[in-house]
């Protein structure tokens, strides 16, 4: 009885070094989905150049160049309107940016909002929030959420809105 497990013992371990032995392993290189990093630069800027204006001006303290994007930090985007946007961290991709982490948004008439997350299209000049904001208009607060805004046609709105309204008397 003892002879028959040891045959069996040895065509088992036959049959797994022969497996092992049949098997070719392919080593292939990883791909990471956002891109290698290519460059990594110190008080970044990009213009966009008009005649006799300045255009779009997006400036970064540190940005690191990626394959498909630039990832940006203490970011400012302006444009020949005196829109400004402030934030901690950018994604700048597709000309469009994606902003996170302590956003301001400034007018220079006034009208200044803070959020979490931002998008801001180049192309179509709008500009959406994902998270709750605080919009300050000349003393004048509006809270809500999803904001949208179109810088060209300087049009508004948002979701679940409470405001608290500063009216001056004449």
């Amino acid at each position: 009885m003892v002879l028959k497990i040891e045959y069996i013992l040895i065509l088992i371990t036959v049959i797994l070094i022969a497996s092992i032995m049949g098997i070719h392993p392919d080593s292939k290189p990883a791909i990471n989905s956002k891109g290698d990093k290519e460059v990594t630069f110190k008080d970044f800027s990009l213009l966009e150049l008009k005649v006799d204006i300045q255009g779009k001006k997006v400036s970064a303290h540190e940005a690191t160049k990626y394959t498909n994007y630039l990832d940006l930090k203490e970011v400012n985007v302006s444009d020949e309107n005196g829109h400004n946007i402030f934030a901690n961290r950018a994604i700048y991709e597709d000309n469009a940016v994606f902003m996170k982490d302590n956003i301001q948004f400034t007018r220079n008439d006034g009208l200044t909002f803070k959020t979490k997350n931002l998008s801001y299209d180049f192309e179509t000049e709008e500009i959406e929030t994902f998270s709750p904001f605080i919009l300050d208009f000349n003393g004048s607060i509006i809270k809500g959420d999803n904001l949208e805004y179109n810088m060209k046609g300087k049009e508004i709105s948002a979701d679940d809105i409470v405001a608290s309204l500063l009216i001056e008397k004449l």
